[in-house]
């Protein structure tokens, strides 16, 4: 896929196919987050713990309420992620050069659209395999990309590719599963459950990359609040991980599609090291695309269960890959963990 001279994307203050400035790509990209983070919260997080807690008349109205603005967050969600990995695909073609590697990505963006297309129109399952073949190959694709460029640190390169590596485990036991379908095999494809299990550690070890790469460099940004947030949420996931209910199994199930097969407390320090780093990109002042990167692969959860989620994992590995131009001044003091973070590119 990758012969020839290893593609260059040149960074620019513009991001073709349609125009958008980098600036307006990045409220556009802030207004996702805001829809993605209110459809978790919301329909995958109150309304799936609701119906496991006893309620009265005035709390049902809640939930309703809850689950209503949750569907129309998912909504616009659905459409905005469209329409922004057709912006960023688009402008890698634009700005590639040599080999085989542009029509390769032509040829797998227009398979991953076509597929989209028809699974949502047919439901077929024949779409479902184009599509997420696709979206696999793609993410790899972005992440191969990335690593033969250099385009960013040692660190950075080693959290990506733990990222790429948990995503890819997960969609071969979707992947294989389906195509038995598809070829009608009654037999169970070898190592399926070996695999998803490997690739739910392996994003829990992304998590502690991720921190190393780009949280570390900007601890100085978390601050106090940034603690205290940080905290807040983890003494929330430690009382409902103590209680008798499966409240936090179905938690973890529906917002980051972890089955918790690994101790509690490992994921714990994960997530508290995957929360301090988007904290800090959050708040440095030149890592906004990391920082979106980040919190899409982290809502998409781990098993992604529809194209929506799929997309979001394509989107947030892009943007962790460092194809998005920074659009802002660092802070004092970010350049150097700049450097440090995303390497010569």
């Amino acid at each position: 896929m990758l012969e020839g001279a290893a593609p260059r994307l040149a960074a620019a203050k513009r991001i073709w196919l349609p125009a958008l400035t980098a600036a307006g790509l990045q409220q556009l990209t802030a207004v996702l987050l805001a829809a993605v983070l209110a459809e978790t919260l919301l329909l995958r997080g109150v309304t799936r713990i609701g119906v496991h807690v006893p309620k009265g008349e005035g709390v049902t109205g809640v939930f309703q309420a809850a689950s209503f603005l949750g569907s129309l967050a998912f909504n616009v969600a659905s459409l905005l992620v469209i329409v922004l990995v057709v912006v960023i695909l688009g402008s890698m073609v634009r700005r590639m050069e040599g080999g085989l590697s542009r029509p390769a990505l032509v040829g797998l963006s227009g398979a991953m659209l076509i597929g989209l297309g028809l699974s949502l129109t047919t439901d077929a399952p024949a779409a479902d395999a184009l599509f997420g073949v696709a979206v696999a190959l793609l993410v790899g694709f972005i992440t191969i990309v990335t690593v033969s460029e250099r385009r960013i640190g040692p660190a950075a390169t080693l959290a990506l590719i733990l990222v790429a590596a948990a995503y890819l485990s997960y969609q071969y036991y979707v992947l294989s599963y389906l195509f038995y379908r598809i070829l009608d095999y009654g037999a169970v494809p070898p190592l399926t459950i070996e695999v998803l299990r490997l690739g739910e550690a392996l994003a829990v070890v992304a998590a502690a990359a991720a921190f190393w790469a780009w949280g570390l460099p900007r601890w100085r940004w978390v601050g106090k609040v940034g603690l205290a947030a940080v905290a807040a949420v983890l003494l929330a996931l430690i009382i409902a991980g103590l209680s008798p209910a499966s409240t936090m199994a179905i938690l973890a199930l529906w917002t980051t599609g972890l089955s918790l097969v690994l101790p509690f407390p490992i994921y714990l320090i994960a997530l508290a090291l995957y929360l301090l780093t988007l904290v800090a990109c959050w708040r440095s002042g030149n890592a906004f695309w990391i920082a979106a990167g980040l919190l899409l692969v982290l809502l998409a959860g781990y098993m992604a269960e529809s194209t929506y989620h799929h997309l979001l994992v394509l989107l947030g590995v892009a943007f962790l890959s460092g194809i998005v131009p920074a659009s802002r001044r660092p802070r004092a003091g970010v350049a150097a963990a700049d450097a440090a973070a995303t390497g010569p590119g």
